[in-house]
Formats: C-alpha cells, sequence, structure tokens
C-alpha cells in the first residue's frame, strides 16, 4: 500500500462524515432543505464527472490537486462522490426525512467505520475484514439510535435496517455501496414498519 493510499482515507472520509449534515438539516431546520442539500451534492459532482470526461485536463488536475481525496480507479469510472449523492437523494426522496435521513447516517457514519476498523484491527488484510464489519454495524446502530431519537423511528425496525445497511456494505454489489447502504438500509426501515 502507498503514502497516498494510507492517507486518502482521512480526507475522504471526512467528507463521508460531513454529509450527515443533510439529515440533520431535515431534521434540524426542513425537510426540503436536506433534499436541496443533497440534490446540490449530486449536480456538483455529477458536472465534474461531465467536465473530467470532456476535457482530460481537468482530470489530471484534480489528481494534481487532491491526490488523497480520490481511488486510483476512479480516474477512470465515476467517483465515490457521485453514487454517494445519488444514495443520499435517492434515500431521502424515496423514504423521507426520518428513515430516508437515518439510512443516510448508515451510509456516512458505517463506511467510513468499516475502513478505519478495518485498516486499524483487520490484521493487515487487504478487502473486507471481520473488524471494517463489525465497525460498521457498530456505526449503523448509533445511527439508529439517532433515527429514534431525532426521527421517532421505532426500534427494532431501526436496528433492522442498520444490519442491513452493514450486510450491503460487507457485500459491495455494483455499482457501489454509497449507493445500495442508504437505499437497502431505508427499505427495510420501511418495511418493518409496517410490520411493527
Amino acid at each position: 500500500m502507498t503514502v497516498a493510499e494510507l492517507r486518502v482515507s482521512p480526507v475522504r472520509k471526512l467528507i463521508h462524515v460531513a454529509v450527515a449534515l443533510v439529515p440533520a438539516a431535515g431534521w434540524w431546520v426542513s425537510y426540503p432543505l436536506a433534499v436541496a442539500l443533497a440534490a446540490t451534492i449530486l449536480a456538483a459532482s455529477s458536472l465534474m464527472e461531465v467536465a473530467r470526461r470532456r476535457w482530460a485536463w481537468v482530470n489530471r488536475l484534480l489528481w494534481q490537486l487532491l491526490p488523497t481525496t480520490f481511488r486510483a480507479w476512479e480516474e477512470r469510472r465515476v467517483l465515490g462522490s457521485t453514487w454517494l449523492g445519488v444514495g443520499v437523494l435517492a434515500s431521502l426522496l424515496l423514504y423521507g426525512r426520518d428513515t430516508g435521513g437515518t439510512a443516510v447516517l448508515f451510509l456516512v457514519w458505517g463506511d467510513p467505520m468499516a475502513e478505519w476498523a478495518g485498516r486499524t484491527w483487520g490484521k493487515g488484510r487487504e478487502g473486507k475484514t471481520l473488524a471494517g464489519s463489525l465497525g460498521c454495524l457498530l456505526a449503523c446502530l448509533v445511527a439508529a439510535l439517532v433515527g429514534v431519537g431525532l426521527g421517532g423511528l421505532s426500534p427494532w425496525p431501526a436496528v433492522a435496517g442498520a444490519v442491513a445497511a452493514s450486510a450491503v456494505e460487507r457485500w459491495s454489489p455494483p455499482p457501489d455501496d454509497n449507493v445500495w447502504m442508504p437505499v437497502l438500509g431505508g427499505l427495510v426501515i420501511w418495511a418493518g414498519s409496517l410490520v411493527c
């Protein structure tokens, strides 16, 4: 692992965690503001995608100015920030302020915790580790508590959503877990709420 690969995590994951401001805005200010923020994230990243594909110098400039923010494979593929924008906006639009906001927290807290715990306690293994998955689950359970406290969700569906989001992070289905963690985690909360 190179120095750049080691340094990618703090900057990238800090950005990830900062997206928690989106559901916070929904709970403390207004749901339309949360949706607008999510749409802005997706629009900004989408514009970047268009620019870097149209003008190769934009892509080179991004990697020169922000070398620790991107993963090597993103140079020729869709950025993780774009998939994050899709996942956040889709979750809020599909499930509303409370379930959608909690599902967003699964992603923005669980995914960075999975990487941090995996690198810290994963015994030097490449790829997904048990430590990373347990770290993700712990962060998602905290997010579920927030959803219960701020969003008024029923506890058991929120916990089930946390488990589902953690499983998705471990599985990492294509195109990116940034889409599926909140969307499937939110779906489980929604379905569980119909039963409980």
